[in-house]
Parts: C-alpha cells; structure tokens; sequence
C-alpha cells in the first residue's frame, strides 16, 4: 500500500470522541433542508477562537474556495500580484486564472534555513502596488516562517489587500494572528485558517478567514450562500470545541519532525531544511532514479522543480511527516539511497 507523504496532511486520526460526536450530530440533521447561510453558531465560535468578533469571519470549503473569492473580488486581468518564490501552488494558478501579472522574489535557502529577500520585497510593494500581496506563513514549501514586524511592514505599505495565510500556523511556536486577539484585524488584511492541518480534518474541507473591515463585506458578498454544506459545518462545530486537540497533535509531529531532520542531516550531503510546518523541504545530492526508486518502494513524496545555482545536480523533495513507524521507513529508504550515491 503506498505511504502517501506529499499532501502536507496531519497523520494523527481525530480522536474517536471527536469523529463518534460528529457521527452522533449529523445522523440528527435534516438532510432535506439547506443550511442557514450565515453560519451564526459556526462563527460565534471561529471568532472566539481567536479573541475576535464575528463579523470579522468568513467561511469556506476549505482555505482554496477562500483563495478563489478573494482573486474573484480584488484582482482584475493585468493587476499585479506580488508573492515569495517558492510558495503555495494555488497563488500561482488563481494569478493565472485571474490573467494577473504574477510578481515573484525568489527565496533562497542558506545554511539551515530559508532566507527572504524582505528588503526587496516592500520595494516591489511600494513600487508595484499590487492588488494583492500573499505571504504563507510558515511558507510552503521551505517550511520558515515570515517574522511579524515583517508582515506588519508590508502591510503599513500596501495600498491593497494582504492575504497571510496561517495553514501551518499551528506547528509553528508564533503566529501573526495571535497578536490581534481583543484587538481586531487591521484594515484591508485577511489571515486564512483550515481544519485540514493540525486539526486533523482535511477530508471535511473547511476553512476560513479572519478579515478586516475591508475584507468582509467584499468576500460575503462573494462568497455563495450555502457555501459550506451541512456535513462541514457539523463536523466544524463539533471539532472546535476541543482547541486542546491541534496543540496535542502539532506538538507530537514537531517532535518527529526535528528527529527526522537530524537523521537525515546525517546523511553525507544530504540536506533537510529547519520547518515550522508539518513538513520537512529535502535537498539530496543526486537526481538520477530517485523519482523511479521512490515508486518502486510505494512511496509518495512531493518532487518539486527547484533549480538553484548547483542546477539539475540535486533533488528537491517536501517530506511530510508522517507516523513514527512512516518516519522509520522512510529513513530506512533514505540510508538505504545514500549509501547506493
């Protein structure tokens, strides 16, 4: 059976309380009627998740239907876009779809970790004025997180939306939004959360947004009235009344995480990138059959077209973390490999 580690899911089941709950609550719906289209209950408890009013809330199908409204709402054909280089592979095809000029600063990885051209960067905010700025954070798929003084500079100049999306927020030790709490989100800023990640729910699809005033309106009114069906919003209710549940979860793959990258960095040549993510970004010292070997022994792992300055010498791989019995195979494969180079 193959070990799938290239989707960035959580491989913790939700607890069996948790899953025997929703069971419980969706066999008591009405299948027949559609859902209230605000969502009352479901935000009252998003928003006091994280210190903030409801108003500020929006929902979707997952963080990506959120990502599709706000390129709907906010980019036109021709407007610039301005995101770090390699990141999320949804900002890339939204700007296409959108016909947005698409404008990258590339990322380079240094040492251990991922360094980011910030100065660069709010030259081109001030000097592009994009219609919208992206920054994931920790970022996918170099795993580093973007400090907030940064965030917090990038949105002092923008005349525009900034979209910081937090999917990993929750394996990392900080996030931007924690810092908003009582206070509300700053105007024209929108930070994406989802229940696909350290909460265990990736087969629900739904996520949202704490938005703004800005914000709001334009994606409600954006957003499709029973844009989250009547399994997602149980299921979401449910799953948010045990906030314990991702800390539990986020600290047992940090865990793994850190063992596996010291394994790994072991290997002569070999390289795994420090993450505050539920990934790992590899750089191995040798293309040649790693994709083929990889197959052959049912393994799934995320191959990315990273061409740095060594050009085609080397493979890139994003590792998710998996179980520590999946972790164990996977080192087995991996020393088995760097002995063969």
């Amino acid at each position: 059976m193959p070990l799938y580690l290239d989707k960035n899911e959580n491989p913790f089941q939700t607890p069996k309380e948790i899953r025997d709950a929703v069971a419980e609550k969706i066999s008591g719906l009405m299948f027949n009627r559609y859902p209230d289209p605000w969502y009352p209950s479901l935000k009252r408890k998003l928003a006091d998740l994280a210190g903030l009013s409801p108003e500020s809330v929006v929902t979707g199908s997952g963080g990506d239907e959120i990502l599709a409204m706000i390129f709907s709402r906010f980019v036109r054909p021709g407007d610039p876009v301005l995101t770090f280089s390699p990141t999320f592979s949804e900002y890339y095809r939204l700007s296409r779809m959108a016909g947005a000029r698409h404008i990258t600063l590339p990322i380079h990885m240094e040492g251990d970790e991922a360094v980011f051209p910030a100065g660069p960067f709010l030259e081109a905010v001030e000097r592009e004025k994009p219609a919208l700025v992206l920054l994931d954070t920790p970022n996918n798929p170099s795993g580093a997180s973007l400090p907030s003084s940064f965030i917090g500079d990038v949105i002092a100049r923008s005349e525009s939306f900034v979209v910081v999306d937090e999917a990993y927020g929750e394996f990392a030790d900080s996030t931007f939004l924690a810092g908003f709490s009582g206070k509300g989100i700053p105007d024209r800023v929108i930070v994406l959360k989802t229940l696909s990640k350290a909460w265990g729910m990736a087969g629900i699809r739904f996520g949202w947004a704490y938005c703004g005033i800005s914000a709001a309106s334009p994606l409600e009114e954006a957003r499709s009235p029973f844009n989250v069906g009547i399994f997602q919003e149980a299921a979401a209710e449910i799953v948010l009344d045990h906030p314990e549940f991702p800390a539990i979860s986020a600290q047992k793959v940090k865990k793994l995480r850190e063992s596996v990258r010291q394994c790994i960095n072991a290997l002569e040549g070999w390289k795994a990138f420090r993450s505050d993510g539920n990934f790992l970004l590899l750089r191995i010292p040798f293309p040649e059959g790693m994709v083929r070997s990889a197959a052959e022994e049912d393994f799934c792992f995320k191959f990315l077209g990273l061409t740095p300055e060594t050009g085609n010498r080397e493979c890139w791989i994003r590792l998710t973390i998996g179980t520590e019995d999946e972790m164990a195979e996977v080192l087995r494969f991996f020393s088995l490999l760097g002995k063969k180079s």
